[in-house]
Formats: structure tokens, sequence, C-alpha cells
């Protein structure tokens, strides 16, 4: 059976996980994310669980090929290194697949985790088949992976498919990237999150008025508002629906995918007002040869999806 390992490295927590080439984990173990001056901690820690899981299931029954690592942020696959780590702070310039392979003797490959989420699809859900598609994650943030002609696309710089920072509105709201008006600082969770929190204060009516003051307003309790009819948290998933839309239809003109496919927390707990406004202002914007080409789709990649993205980059290397 050829295996290999899968590791998703969030902000809070590592998951490691050794799957098959058919996108099921058979282990799993969760270790948390150490960083500053604790991140060769956190990387001892890594090596450790995942020698247990080679262990646990050894050749020649299983034939692990590799390890696949999926990070927040920029990654150079050809150093195998993080350049800029703006979530993990300690991890750059670490020269982690280096010593990945060293410790275990495999071959290991990084990349963005949202890129890595792209080839899962690839491997293991909506992307199977596809010659051209773009993956987004709407989640905190929004994130992307594209896939030309089968492969990856990852730039000059390592940034290709950061979707959520191209210009919506010009010298629009500030985004946690420095700049204004990106697609995230308008269509994230965040966004929804921060755009009630602002019409609250303006005194706009809600049954959100009425969280405790320890609670804090999120994009899955403005969905629940939602689902209740609550009118500002419509309003909110509707407005940032109508933002993704034109972050698409732009994506659309330029590369013109088979496929959209939508992943991410935002997705979980919208309204329908989200996907009938994203889809309005997508078609408005959009060249119609593009939109009559595309279908936008959720993801059905669901719980191990970053772990799934990690493992299909080796399969992906391998192919």
């Amino acid at each position: 059976m050829k295996t290999a390992i899968g590791i998703d490295i969030g902000g809070t927590k590592i998951s490691i996980a050794l799957g098959n080439e058919k996108g099921k984990i058979l282990s799993e173990c969760l270790i948390p994310t150490r960083t500053g001056t604790q991140t060769r901690q956190s990387v001892r820690e890594l090596i450790r669980n995942i020698k247990k899981l080679l262990e646990k299931y050894p050749a020649p029954k299983y034939k692990n090929l590799g390890i696949g690592a999926g990070l927040p942020g920029p990654v150079d696959p050809h150093k195998g290194t993080v350049p800029v780590s703006p979530h993990l702070g300690g991890w750059q310039g670490i020269p982690l697949r280096k010593i990945l392979e060293k410790e275990t003797g495999l071959p290991a490959v990084l990349a963005n985790d949202a890129n890595a989420a792209a080839v899962g699809e690839k491997f293991f859900g909506q992307g199977r088949g596809v010659s051209d598609f773009i993956y987004m994650t709407v989640s905190t943030g929004i994130g992307g992976g594209i896939v030309v002609n089968r492969r990856l696309l990852e730039g000059a710089g390592f940034v290709a498919g950061e979707v959520g920072h191209m210009t919506i509105v010009p010298d629009g709201d500030p985004c946690k990237c420095g700049k204004r008006g990106c697609l995230e600082a308008y269509a994230s969770g965040t966004a929804i999150a921060g755009y009630v929190e602002r019409q609250l204060r303006r005194g706009t009516k809600s049954i959100l008025g009425k969280l405790k003051s320890k609670e804090r307003v999120t994009a899955q309790i403005v969905g629940l508002a939602a689902r209740r009819r609550d009118r500002l948290a419509i309003q909110a998933y509707e407005r940032a629906g109508f933002y993704l839309g034109i972050g698409i239809a732009n994506l659309l003109n330029i590369l013109n995918p088979e496929k959209i496919i939508l992943g991410g927390g935002v997705l979980k707990s919208s309204p329908s007002g989200f996907w009938s406004s994203m889809r309005a202002s997508c078609k408005r914007d959009a060249w119609p040869e593009a939109i009559e080409a595309v279908k936008i789709v959720r993801s059905h990649l669901k719980g191990n999806s970053g772990n799934l993205g990690a493992l299909a980059l080796v399969f992906d290397k391998g192919s």
C-alpha cells in the first residue's frame, strides 16, 4: 500500500497524519504549535511523532513515499524554507524540508497551506479530472491555490494564489496584510464579524446586540443569527457574498478556469443570501464566456482537508 505523511501546520496546532493514495487517513495525531524561542522544540516534537507513525505502519506492507507539509504564508518549495512567517513567529528561515529528510530518510515537500489544499482537491476532491481550476478558502482570512494544465501555479516569488489580497475597493478598508481594500477585508469571516460590530456600535438593531460583553462576535454566530432571519446578520453575509463575487469574476476574466472550488468555515455557516449575492455580482462582472464555462462548487473535503492536501503534495510529486 502506498502511503505518505501529511502535516498541516497551523497557528495553534500541528496535525500529523499517515494516509494512503486514496485519501484514507490511517492514523493522526495533534501537537501544539510552538513559536518564537520554542520553535525548535516544536520541530523536535514533530519529528518524534512522525517517527512513531512510521514505526506503526512499517515497510514492506506500507510503502511510505514521503512527507508533505502545508504551512500558512509564503513557502519556498525549492529551498524548503518559510521565507516570511507572519502567522508562525520563529519559523522563518528554518530549513524544515532538510530537517525532515535528514531525520526520517524520506523525501519531503513543503507548500503554502492553500496551495496544498488545491492539490488535495486535484487528487481527492472536486478537482479530479479537471485541467484548470482555482481553490479558494473563505475562513478567518481568504487564501487560494491555482491549478493550470493540471499543475500548481506557484509564481516567481511563491505567492501565486494569494487571492485574498487582490484589491477590490481602492483605498478601502484596512487589511491585516497592511494594505487597504483587499478581498479578505470585505469577504472573510473576520470581515463579516467586523462589519456587524461596526453596525452595532452605530445603533443598528439586531439580536446580536444582546451578546454578553465578554462574548466575541464571530462569522459563525452571525450565521446562526442569519438563520433566525436577523436583518443585520443577513445583510453582513450578503455584503460579503457581493464582494466575493467581484473577486471571483476577476479570476474568471484572467484565468478562465473550468471550476472554482470554495471551502472554509464561512461557507459552513453562510445563509442562502450569501450564495445568491455572490453569484449575482460574479455574473455581473465576469465576461459571459468565462461565467458560462465555469462551475462554482463547494469543496467536499471535510475535517482532514489540511492533511489530505499535504498528502497530495507527495503523491503529486510522484505522478
